[in-house]
């Protein structure tokens, strides 16, 4: 082999290794500018699990913060439907108030795991001499930015308005992760998307709740659990393969979704401390798939909350 031959030879290689080395470096980089996309996506599809507008409508037949709570994880109410760790049961929202003086608020939140909580929602009511404007707003991290439900009404038109602006103490939830009352006991079977999204369409049907991009209430009292996005960054510290595939348009619907089920994801009985529920699994985790609501089969019949 002459020298000339061993000088092409080499350059022929590093040309090949080059070219190696660049398509990894693309496919690296797409993945990284996928996966967050994927992410934001699989999130909102929570969202479609607790409608904003029946919430608000919701709060208008409380007569107390306690009893807005006791609604809102009312089986015959049906308004929840929200299923965070994805194991098929409709998950406790925990309701805490804030605020002071004519700003007050709800804070509507739902601990997916032992100690760790994501914020669904706020309910922030101003009041204006003898009325009231309450606004609900969306978690961005579920619902994404500019979510809002508002609404106005006279002090007397709602017994929960009339409730918060009394002197009393401030209401927390004293129910948590594996600490319910009876009346929810280990939650039930989530609803399909679609027949859910029905439901709650035929609900608030004429109402007086709008919706709107922008905040109609100026310089809101911060919520204290707006930073609680336990289901964001679960998600993103340790993303599924269907969340990764699910931003590629160019992947199959065959990989974006598990092949297998598995009963890990079940979240334990109230006397049970596992926080196995909170991890993505085989069977969905936080890798669901947005392609169709009723993919979301909400015939399960696995252990309670």
């Amino acid at each position: 082999m002459n020298f000339l031959t061993k000088i092409g030879i080499g350059i022929f290689a590093t040309v090949v290794a080059f070219s190696m080395i660049s398509q990894c470096s693309r496919k690296e980089t797409a993945q990284a500018y996928q996966e967050p996309r994927s992410t934001e996506l699989i999130l909102k599809e929570y969202s479609k699990g607790l409608d904003l507008k029946a919430v608000t409508e919701l709060a208008k037949k409380a007569k107390d913060a306690p009893d807005f709570e006791r609604l809102l994880n009312s089986r015959a109410e049906a308004v929840n439907n929200i299923d965070l760790n994805d194991d098929g049961k409709v998950d406790y929202i925990k309701v805490t108030e804030y605020g002071s003086g004519d700003k007050r608020g709800f804070s509507l939140t739902d601990e997916i795991s032992p100690g760790k909580v994501q914020e669904i929602a706020t309910i922030d009511i101003q009041k204006e001499g003898e009325k009231a404007t309450v606004q609900t707003t969306g978690n961005p991290s579920l619902y994404g930015p500019g979510s809002y439900q508002h609404s106005s009404f006279g002090l007397t038109d709602a017994l929960l308005v009339g409730w918060l602006f009394s002197n009393r103490p401030s209401y927390s939830s004293p129910y948590g992760y594996g600490n319910y009352p009876p009346s929810y006991g280990g939650g039930w079977n989530r609803q399909d998307t679609d027949s859910y999204t029905g439901s709650m369409k035929s609900r608030t049907a004429g109402s007086s709740v709008t919706t709107s991009s922008r905040s109609v209430i100026s310089n809101p009292v911060a919520s204290p659990n707006a930073d609680k996005i336990a289901a964001k960054a679960k998600a993103i510290s340790n993303p599924t393969q269907s969340q990764r595939s699910f931003g590629n348009p160019s992947s199959s619907s065959s990989s974006s979704r598990p092949t297998t089920s598995s009963s890990s994801s079940s979240r334990p009985a109230p006397s049970s401390s596992s926080s196995s529920a909170s991890r993505p699994t085989s069977s969905g985790g936080f890798g669901r798939s947005s392609s169709s609501g009723s993919s979301r089969s909400g015939s399960s019949s696995r252990g309670g909350k």
